[in-house]
């Protein structure tokens, strides 16, 4: 390629930038819609991922949250066209776990108390088997003041 057929990186996203963010807010306010006539429950685990054809495409969070968005096409359909005069021709839902949410995982260490201590030291205590006495033992010392 040569070097007069060549632009700045800037300059072609500075081209591509007017429709890029004409369709993202058009969507973005389609989503608004969207989550406006579904009930709460099923707003929250719904997204608008494009309109293509005259054709919503919706993604739901779970196969559960999907089947019930798709017992409210028909009545989804009605409301774009009477509240938002939207022809739409379908609606399409599709599964799509949201990748930007995630579930933290606390791990906290177990805490023996002192009277399972007790009763873990009182059973090694009557155990003849050394190797499961002196196991027991140590499992008894391993209370929550480590």
């Amino acid at each position: 390629m040569s070097r007069e057929n060549l632009r700045r990186c800037s300059a072609v996203l500075d081209d591509a930038s007017g429709p890029l963010l004409q369709r993202a807010r058009k969507l973005q306010r389609l989503e608004q819609a969207t989550l406006d006539l579904l009930p709460p429950d099923l707003a929250a685990h719904c997204r608008v991922v494009n309109l293509r054809n005259e054709t919503l495409i919706l993604a739901a969070g779970s196969a559960a949250w999907a089947t019930r968005l798709r017992f409210a096409i028909p009545d989804l359909i009605k409301q774009f066209r009477c509240q938002h005069a939207l022809e739409l021709r379908a609606i399409e839902v599709r599964v799509q776990k949201n990748p930007f949410t995630t579930q933290t995982v606390e791990y906290r260490k177990p805490v023996l108390s002192g009277a399972s201590a007790e009763l873990l030291a009182q059973t090694a205590r009557g155990i003849d088997h050394p190797g499961l006495r002196e196991a027991l033992y140590r499992l008894a010392s391993r209370t929550g003041k480590s």
